[in-house]
């Protein structure tokens, strides 16, 4: 089962600010909420029934008693702040090596904690049937992005990726209902990228982001959302790892997006290895 605590601080950030409010109160009170009926949180958190209902459904729990059996079945091990661990100017290869495993672990695990299974099979299909699939990016955000054209051009997916920004105007301009631009920014404020989304909006495309866990401009502009969980610090180290979770993500979409059609995906990739193979 998930640790319901870990999906709570994972998504406070997404919440509207009276969830947000439950939520707080919630992880400051974990053991008595888990004893407490939703009317006795709802009169101790000052909140009502209805908004406590409305965050369990953000933070993808079934109802309250499912987000009270997830947090009483969590590890307490699980609960520490592990994120404090940072490196330091005359840090050890070891402490290094355990800091960036450590960054790059949590990342993973909080990031496919917070996107929804069934969020992710509808991206899934969207990019499937797309006449067409727009991959942009700025910085390190257009490397994450290429990585993706890359593997889905090995399924022979009509795909690219955009780096500069008239490039990505002038695509989203010829976009159509049939097409889907998949846009990555961590900030979610990259005005680039918020840019060639409204154009895309504007001429139907389907849009799909994928940002950090907080409510941002590029995030609203979509009508689907993948979320990065990572906690930058001052040295960075958990820039690396922000990398890896959406790499990771990335994954998952792919593999999913090939066995769809998986007898094609085969002959597809049978094909592009044949060729790489002979040269």
């Amino acid at each position: 089962m998930e640790n319901g605590i870990e999906r709570i601080r994972s998504g406070i950030e997404l919440l509207k600010p009276a969830e947000k409010n439950v939520a707080i109160y919630i992880l400051q009170h974990l053991e008595d909420v888990i004893r407490m009926s939703i009317a006795v949180l709802a009169e101790r958190a000052k909140t009502s029934e209805a908004t406590i209902i409305r965050m369990c459904r953000a933070l993808n729990f079934s109802g309250f008693k499912d987000l009270k059996l997830s947090i009483a079945t969590a590890s307490t091990i699980t609960v520490q702040k592990s994120h404090n661990f940072e490196l330091k100017k005359d840090s050890t290869i070891l402490q290094m090596v355990q800091t960036i495993e450590t960054h790059n672990i949590e990342a993973i695990q909080r990031t496919l904690m917070i996107n929804d299974e069934r969020e992710l099979e509808k991206i899934m299909h969207q990019m499937n049937n797309a006449r067409k699939i727009i991959f942009i990016g700025i910085g390190a955000s257009a490397i994450v992005a290429q990585d993706f054209e890359h593997k889905l051009k090995r399924i022979n997916k009509n795909c690219e990726t955009i780096f500069d920004s008239h490039g990505q105007l002038i695509a989203a301009t010829h976009l159509t209902s049939e097409d889907v631009l998949f846009a990555i920014s961590y900030s979610g404020e990259t005005k680039e990228i918020i840019n060639a989304l409204s154009v895309a909006k504007q001429n139907k495309a389907t849009i799909i982001t994928m940002t950090q866990n907080k409510r941002n401009t590029v995030q609203s502009l979509g009508h689907y959302a993948l979320y990065i969980v990572s906690y930058e610090a001052d040295i960075r180290s958990s820039a690396t790892s922000s990398r890896i979770a959406q790499l990771t993500l990335i994954d998952i979409l792919y593999t999913g997006i090939a066995t769809l059609d998986y007898d094609k995906s085969v002959v597809a990739l049978n094909r592009t290895l044949e060729v790489i193979n002979s040269f």
